[in-house]
């Protein structure tokens, strides 16, 4: 016989009353599923296999949803910590259950429409997340991950989205890249991008098949890697180094201590090894200046963009044209051969 924790976990691990009477429980059979403790109630009528302080059951606990960060770290968003739970629960929302820690916030009622039992929509957690975010990098690194997860597509999408709470936030689809593979990466380019270096992401080494992380400024061939995914590849990742110096870029590598805690000596080193190289000095680049400009905090707020104009192109070419052709229209020096950008 199926027991009631068998249903709730083949449910995603929250089923409500009435779907498991359909499922032919009685209430003889919930109750002493309760009290052998095999489920729990986070509230009336509900009935979950998560543990007690699961940020899913706190939210169902207090009667809303999972939303901002909270929800889209369930979902596996990239995050340097542990985002502090917030509940949605709708404007006409009565009897809740407050617990210390975590935050309730009120939304449309529409938005009830949108999502799962215990999340509120993607879309509707990010566009709240963004502008939450401790940073403009931590709200990139969001719109990157979703990027990559498929949360929105293109960037007209992108920009629907993330203006829904806040108009200037659309601002983030010029500072954000579809082709961002992980949280070091998207943290090292908007580092990068904001000390005026030129960032393109995903760019083919030669034919040899393989792909670049990101290109600096033209010159800086940057690899970062994680632990989890290069600790076995280590002669793979040498010759991909060999194979980028032959295509003219100088390879760098950098690992989650050196863009997580090591930043200063990390960008230090991008910085020479551009000099190095005969890359453009500071005050010559052309820089990101597509980019929406970044102001300073204002009320809750912790970051702002100017509001986004129409963005007239890049400062580097797009896939298909050629390094050394923008490079001399631009009176630059740039070595290697056709790049190309996601």
């Amino acid at each position: 016989m199926t027991t009631i924790a068998e249903l709730v976990s083949a449910a995603g691990g929250l089923l409500h009353k009435r779907d498991l009477v359909a499922l032919g429980a009685s209430d003889r059979h919930l109750t002493v599923a309760v009290r052998s403790r095999t489920v729990r109630r986070p509230r009336r009528g509900w009935y979950s296999t998560w543990p007690r302080d699961d940020p899913r059951f706190v939210a169902v606990a207090v009667g809303g949803r999972l939303t901002g960060a909270a929800a889209l770290h369930q979902l596996g968003a990239w995050s340097w910590r542990r985002p502090t739970i917030t509940v949605s629960v709708p404007e006409t929302a009565s009897r809740l259950r407050r617990r210390p820690g975590v935050r309730v916030v009120w939304d449309p009622v529409e938005l009830e429409g949108r999502g799962t039992t215990w999340s509120v929509d993607p879309r509707d957690a990010l566009a709240r997340a963004v502008v939450e975010a401790g940073s403009l990098e931590d709200a990139v690194i969001l719109v990157d991950w979703a990027r990559a997860a498929g949360i929105v597509t293109d960037d007209s999408d992108a920009a629907e989205v993330l203006a829904r709470k806040r108009a200037d936030a659309a601002g983030l689809v010029a500072w954000s890249d579809g082709g961002a593979e992980s949280i070091l990466e998207s943290a090292a380019g908007t580092r990068l991008r904001r000390a005026g270096h030129h960032v393109v992401r995903q760019v083919p080494v030669g034919d040899t098949g393989k792909i670049l992380d990101m290109l600096v400024d033209g010159v800086v061939g940057l690899e970062t890697d994680g632990r989890a995914h290069h600790e076995n590849r280590f002669d793979q990742d040498r010759l991909k180094d060999a194979d980028i110096a032959l295509v003219g870029h100088v390879p760098f590598r950098a690992g989650t201590i050196m863009v997580r805690d090591l930043w200063a000596r990390t960008s230090a080193a991008v910085e020479a090894l551009v000099t190095t190289a005969g890359g453009p000095r500071p005050a010559s680049r052309v820089g990101n200046s597509c980019l929406p400009r970044v102001l300073g905090p204002r009320g809750r707020r912790t970051w702002r963009l100017a509001v986004p104009g129409r963005r007239t192109g890049q400062e580097l070419p797009t896939r298909g044209t050629r390094v050394s052709d923008a490079g001399e229209a631009r009176g630059m020096t740039v070595v290697g051969r056709t790049l190309g950008v996601p």
